[in-house]
């Protein structure tokens, strides 16, 4: 048994970023991948912030995309012209 680098462990209810993704996203491969990466950013020793949130916006694209080609099978609008998101509310 491995033991789980502090990095992956949150620290004020010591929750696995894995363990969150299951609770929210188990059957989503990308969105899951891309929480875990903006979970951990910048906690890996030599690993810049900036390299995780660009591997998560790639997980987030491929989600994105795999969507949009299912839209367009499905004769479903992908477009995004005309949507400006401004601010996230965070809660």
């Amino acid at each position: 048994m491995s033991k789980t680098p502090p990095y992956y462990i949150g620290k004020t209810l010591g929750i696995e970023a894995k363990d969150v993704v299951m609770d929210f996203q188990p059957d989503n491969y990308n969105l899951g991948t891309a929480l875990t990466y903006l979970m951990r950013a910048g906690k890996k020793p030599n690993n810049p912030i900036t390299q995780d949130i660009r591997k998560a916006i790639a997980h987030l694209e491929f989600e994105l995309e795999r969507h949009n080609q299912s839209d367009e099978q499905s004769g479903i609008s992908a477009t995004t012209e005309g949507i400006n998101v401004k601010y996230a509310v965070l809660y």
